[in-house]
Formats: C-alpha cells, sequence, structure tokens
C-alpha cells in the first residue's frame, strides 16, 4: 500500500469518546431521571418503584473506572487484530474463515457479592455500544455488537449455553446440532457482529450440580475458542471451589485476574450514590450524606447492594400502610436489626470481623478473597498468579481498608479517643527508638560450710523443742507440760 493513504477502520466508532477516563466516567454514568412521588401509594408499590429506579444509577468510583479503561484497552487491541480494515473483514467473511485472537486470554472479574460486577459489566456494554444498526460494511448486513453479555440460569450442559449466543435462524426448528458446527457457526456469526469481549455472568447459578466446577471450567474453555477476549465474573466462594481445580486449569483460569473491593469511606463516591439515591424520591427520606454516609457504611459494609436492601427496609419500617412521612435514620437502625435483615446484618458482622480472626475467616471462607498474595494495579488488575492450598482460603496478608474504616466507625468517642493515644504513643516510641532495659543483679550466696550448717541448726533448735512440749489431749484442749 502506497504511503500516505489512511487505512479505513470502521470500528473506530466503538471507541470514540473513550481516549480519557473521565470521556470514559461520563459515558457509562448513569443517574436517575426524574423524581418519584409516592405520597398515598402502599409500601409495596413504592417499595418497587424505588427498587428499580436505583437499580437503573450506576456512578463508577476510581476503581471501577480503573477495571473498565483495563477492558475498554483489551478490545481495543483486539479489534485491531482482527478486524485490520474492511478488505480483511469482508475477505474472511466470504471465505468463512474468522480470525481468531492470536493468544486467547480470559480474564476474571472477582468480588464480593453486591459490589458492583454486574453493574460494570452492563457500564461496558454501554461504554462500546455503536450506534443503532451499524455494521462494519454495507457488503455485510450484520449489524455490529462489540460486547455480547452472557447472563447464564440453571443450565445443565455448555452446548445449551453456546446456543444462546448463536444466530436464531440457525438455532431454530433444530433438535440436533453437532459441536463442532456450532462452535464453527459461532466463530463466524461472533466475527460477523464485530464481537470483541464477551462477558460471562451469574456463574454461581450452575453450581447446584455435584460436577458444577467441571461444567464450568468446560464451558469457559469452550467459549475461550470462539475468537472474542472472554471476561468471567465469579465470587469469592466459587473462586475458592475453582482454586481446588487442577493446576492447567489454574492457570488457564487464573492467569488475568481483575479484583473489585468496595470503596472507601473516604471516597467522594460513596456519599455520591447516596444522594442519587435520595434524589430519586425527594422529600422522602431526611438522609444527608455527610451525615449519615459514615454509618450507612457501617452498616452495610460499603456494599452497594446492601444499601439498596436496608434503605428498602426501612421504607418498609416507616410506611407501614401508605407512604405519609420520610425515612429517617431512626428507621434504618430499626431495618438493621429487623427480622428481614438478618441474614445481610451476619454478614456484615462478619466481614468486621474476618480481617482479625482466622476463625472467623475458616468459618466464611465465602467472604475471604481467595488470592491472597496478589498486589494489586491501580486498576485493580491481580499481578501474578493465585496461590492454592489452606493457606490461600484461610488466611489474608494485609486488611481491607474497608474492614479498617468499619471498625473505626463502631467506636465511641472515648474508644477513639484512647485509640488515637496509642498511636501518638507508638509513633513516639518508634521516633525515639529502643532503650536498654536496667537489670539488677542479684548477689551470688557463697558456698555452703559446716559451720552454716551448724549455725542455721542451732537457729531452728528453740523453735523445734517448744513444739514438742506441746500437744493435743483427746478433748481437744492444748495443754504444755512442764
Amino acid at each position: 500500500m502506497s504511503a500516505g493513504v489512511k487505512v479505513l477502520r470502521p470500528w473506530d466508532v466503538w471507541f470514540e469518546g473513550l481516549d480519557s477516563d473521565e470521556s470514559l466516567r461520563a459515558k457509562v454514568t448513569l443517574r436517575a431521571e426524574q423524581g418519584l412521588s409516592l405520597v398515598g401509594k402502599s409500601p409495596t408499590i413504592a417499595c418497587d418503584e424505588l427498587r428499580s429506579a436505583w437499580k437503573q444509577i450506576y456512578l463508577p468510583c476510581n476503581q471501577h473506572l480503573g477495571v473498565l479503561r483495563k477492558l475498554v484497552d483489551r478490545a481495543r487491541g483486539n479489534a485491531s487484530h482482527r478486524f485490520s480494515c474492511v478488505k480483511t473483514y469482508e475477505d474472511a467473511i466470504y471465505a468463512r474463515s474468522p480470525l481468531l485472537t492470536v493468544e486467547p486470554e480470559i480474564w476474571g472479574l472477582t468480588g464480593l457479592a453486591g459490589v458492583g460486577k454486574s453493574s460494570l459489566i452492563l457500564a461496558l456494554d454501554r461504554a462500546l455500544q455503536p450506534p443503532e444498526g451499524f455494521c462494519l460494511t454495507p457488503s455485510v448486513p450484520a449489524c455490529s455488537r462489540p460486547v455480547v453479555p452472557l447472563i447464564l440460569t440453571a443450565e445443565r450442559s455448555s452446548q445449551a449455553v453456546l446456543c444462546r449466543l448463536a444466530n436464531p435462524v440457525f438455532v431454530g426448528g433444530r433438535t440436533n446440532i453437532s459441536p463442532s458446527g456450532l462452535v464453527q457457526h459461532l466463530r463466524e456469526w461472533l466475527f460477523a457482529q464485530g464481537t470483541l469481549l464477551v462477558p460471562v455472568d451469574e456463574l454461581q447459578s450452575m453450581t447446584r450440580s455435584e460436577g458444577a466446577t467441571t461444567l464450568i471450567a468446560n464451558l469457559l474453555t469452550e467459549l475461550n475458542d470462539l475468537g472474542p477476549y472472554l471476561v468471567y465474573c465469579f465470587n469469592y466462594s466459587l473462586g475458592h471451589k475453582l482454586l481446588k481445580r487442577p493446576q492447567e486449569d489454574k492457570d488457564r483460569l487464573f492467569a488475568n485476574c481483575l479484583l473489585l473491593d468496595v470503596p472507601s469511606l473516604g471516597e467522594s463516591n460513596w456519599r455520591d450514590v447516596i444522594a442519587e439515591y435520595v434524589r430519586v424520591a425527594p422529600g422522602h427520606f431526611e438522609l444527608v450524606p455527610d451525615r449519615d454516609g459514615p454509618e450507612l457504611y457501617r452498616l452495610t459494609g460499603g456494599l452497594y447492594r446492601l444499601l439498596s436492601i436496608l434503605l428498602l427496609e426501612s421504607c418498609r419500617q416507616a410506611w407501614p400502610s401508605s407512604v405519609t412521612r420520610p425515612v429517617s435514620m431512626a428507621e434504618v437502625r430499626r431495618a438493621f436489626q429487623s427480622t428481614a435483615f438478618t441474614s445481610q446484618r451476619a454478614d456484615v458482622e462478619a466481614l468486621q470481623s474476618i480481617n482479625f480472626s482466622a476463625r472467623e475467616r475458616a468459618r466464611h471462607r465465602g467472604l475471604v478473597c481467595p488470592f491472597t498474595d496478589a498486589s494489586l494495579s491501580p486498576g485493580g488488575a491481580v499481578e501474578g498468579k493465585p496461590i492454592s492450598g489452606p493457606r490461600a482460603a484461610t488466611t489474608l496478608t494485609v486488611p481491607a481498608a474497608a474492614a479498617k474504616h468499619v471498625v473505626e466507625s463502631a467506636l465511641t468517642l472515648e474508644e477513639k479517643g484512647v485509640l488515637a493515644a496509642l498511636r501518638c504513643a507508638a509513633g513516639q516510641a518508634a521516633s525515639t527508638g529502643r532503650k536498654a532495659a536496667t537489670v539488677t543483679r542479684l548477689p551470688r550466696s557463697g558456698p555452703i560450710s559446716a559451720e552454716a550448717l551448724m549455725a542455721g541448726a542451732d537457729l531452728l533448735s528453740p523453735a523445734r523443742a517448744k513444739d514438742r512440749s506441746v500437744h493435743k489431749d483427746p478433748g481437744g484442749a492444748t495443754e504444755e507440760q512442764g
């Protein structure tokens, strides 16, 4: 090709406005559209409307933004390799020989339940959403889909999952589809759509069977051979189960892992989410993010899902028959102690204790990250491979920053003063260095001689003679003989 001729790359439209982190944040952020009027409605209807509105809200914190940036960059690299120009794309389509990834990559996204993994996957789909009806070339009338999310249910075979990715025309009315024919069709169909990433969510729904980890490992391996990069979401409990797989499976599944942790209390994102929740129904919540944010953080462990559940239960506490008065922190505290919040309250209390007790970590393995020796990059990527075995399941190298904030927020003013004094004393002791202890030596006793023994006997003989002269009669009376 002659110099100066620009190669057309139709997929550039997918990445418009994603060059900077701020533009990426603006594209994936979702806020409440308008305020809800709940006055006079029943608690059930009001809570359903609040739940639906809160599910639409997504305000990415810095950690979410770092993970999104990493996945967008991987998608851009996949596009530049497989869709270099229109001619290459058309030749591969007509030859029915789709270009596959040179080195297929499996990316894992893990974190506690409710930390925002599913919301991040939906945000990734929005970030790379092309214009409606956009095709890479007019000669191939297939609407492009750079991201194809796959939400699993209780499937019992990998072929049932693969059929959900296929062209409906291909699988419609067919009962027997050969595995090789299905895989070849998916490679061609996903390539025609320009699919770059396939995020897989709700893998825990497949863990009900006995051979669940085998089914999950085989499914992820088959999806990884289709061409697009694979991103699968899993919680900590599933991570512990997958770590029991053979070494070759662990090397494949955990080669690239991204960790999502709860936001720190110092981040403005936590207060922004509370403010957005309150803005959904103006006048129905007497919550001030700056004032009530720390207590809400302590009651929910910093998990967005638990925040939504706790506020909905607070609404039921404040509105027994109809929506009449605003919800205050008094109803939030009662909701935290309610029977409906028992399971979530147990998880929050366990999260506060697992960082300080090995016994609690062993009891609540589903709340402990299986990757203990991993160093985290600013985007949350795990660099290096996780360790397996009992130590990976029951120990943490460094307590999470969120757990530290949760514990300190539960202290009273007097306890916080004692903690500050102890930290001050520890800092002064570290700055002054160690001092040598004063040791008082005891005098050594001299050698034992015959004269020393005789002197001791003479000292004790009067007392012994007096003891022999005193006796007790049968009636219990004591008398001295002359």
